[in-house]
């Protein structure tokens, strides 16, 4: 039945449950970054409750089964935990098992799509809660973006030259719109994230991810400002200019939705983070194809 759904031989589909396991332990540690790196907290150190600050034992932490076990409440001040950290857990656990169909016996190209899709994991939530893409997310992508194309560690990648292309045309278009705009369109975060984008897809995969992460942005905005106008209208306004030296904390939302100078604005990043990850499975795979 699984050779049916996935095309792998048998001997591949043996390993299905371990890459699942081993993409739910990851999405544990992508609910550390998520949560963390967006307030400046490192990532090293114990976890703990975010409202009574007790340090969480092994049995509070493991994936999942914790959070069932416990009911989605802490054990020890019994106030409830964000449905984030199982979504994310088995989000992650998905997302390996595709990158493992996607690459399949070839570990290398396995680990470099696993990162790339979790990384758009993570993005997407902290762009989403806290409307910060961290420079720590982005830079280990781009240099394993760089060091992919070069040595060709996934096949289905781009050639170095096409890489470069792809980060200078990325990087350069939402830079420009950033100037444009005065840093009102969009933030520094979304020209790095586009940045590396380009570098790990390519001209033509950065393109269709800007195109289903515009759409999907476009598509959400329109749906919560026609649901939810009465909340959005008790938002506050948050003003921000390309001069400030810091990103201002933002955190009136509603659907990861915000009011920006007096306009109401979209985590883009979510949504570029949304359409890399589609495109880096399936939309370039199909894309190919169909001109083929």
């Amino acid at each position: 039945m699984t050779q049916a759904l996935f095309g792998l031989d048998p001997a591949t589909e043996l390993f299905i449950p371990l890459v699942l396991l081993l993409g739910l332990a990851w999405g544990s540690f992508c609910n550390v970054l998520a949560a963390r790196l967006p307030i400046g907290q490192g990532i090293c150190g114990r976890s703990q409750c975010p409202h009574c600050r007790h340090m969480l034992s092994w049995r509070d932490l493991a994936p999942v089964a914790s959070y069932l076990a416990l009911r989605g409440r802490c054990r020890y001040c019994h106030r409830p935990i964000s449905a984030r950290y199982v979504v994310v857990e088995v989000t992650c656990a998905l997302l390996f098992l595709l990158a493992y169909v996607h690459a399949g016996r070839d570990p290398v190209a396995f680990a470099v799509m696993a990162f790339y899709l979790s990384l758009s994991l993570v993005v997407f939530f902290t762009d989403l809660e806290h409307a910060v893409i961290p420079n720590a997310l982005v830079a280990p992508g781009v240099l394993v973006a760089l060091a992919s194309a070069a040595f060709r560690l996934n096949p289905s990648g781009p050639s170095l030259a096409l890489s470069v292309l792809g980060g200078i045309l990325g990087g350069g278009v939402f830079m420009i719109i950033y100037w444009l705009t005065r840093g009102t369109g969009m933030g520094m975060g979304d020209v790095k994230l586009a940045f590396f984008m380009g570098l790990a897809l390519g001209p033509l995969g950065l393109l269709l991810a800007i195109l289903v992460g515009s759409l999907s942005g476009l598509l959400l905005a329109g749906f919560v400002m026609w649901r939810f106008r009465r909340e959005l209208a008790s938002l506050g306004s948050v003003p921000m200019h390309m001069d400030q030296e810091e990103e201002p904390e933002i955190t009136d939302r509603v659907w990861g939705m915000m009011i920006i100078n007096g306009r109401p604005a979209v985590p883009f990043g979510s949504f570029l983070s949304l359409g890399f990850a589609a495109t880096l499975v399936f939309l370039e795979a199909l894309f190919l194809a169909w001109f083929a």
